[in-house]
């Protein structure tokens, strides 16, 4: 079962799945190697600048320096739009390092999509 939801994943995330070889078998690790962990750490990183901007910089610093508020949304779109690809990118290398932690971290990857989807929704309603 686990090995059926791992080859859907992984097809879901355009990654090849593991061919096993007599030589060379595809163990999961303890722990992620530096380009996943290189990769995690970014995503974590633009999701809090994300925040930052989102929640502090657009709805009280603009209004405060006299920036035109129109400019909120469209900016707002395009951060979640560059979270989700890092959200993305970030499970993509789990999934092909085949770290031990991918499961629990796809299911704080889901719930950050699920609310950052529900932003974008609110963003594009007020948008149009």
């Amino acid at each position: 079962m686990l090995k059926t939801l791992d080859s859907f994943m992984a097809r879901l995330l355009f990654v090849a799945p593991p061919t096993p070889s007599p030589a060379a078998t595809t163990l999961q690790t303890d722990e992620p190697p530096p380009a996943a962990e290189r990769t995690f750490n970014l995503s974590l990183a633009i999701s809090g600048v994300r925040c930052v901007i989102q929640y502090m910089i657009l709805p009280f610093v603009l209004p405060l320096i006299g920036v035109a508020v129109d400019w909120a949304i469209p900016i707002s779109l395009a951060i979640n739009l560059i979270a989700v690809a890092a959200i993305f990118f970030s499970l993509r290398r789990f999934w092909q390092t085949n770290y031990k932690g991918k499961w629990q971290y796809l299911i704080i990857a889901l719930f950050a999509l699920i609310f950052i989807g529900v932003f974008t929704y609110t963003d594009l309603t007020r948008l149009f």
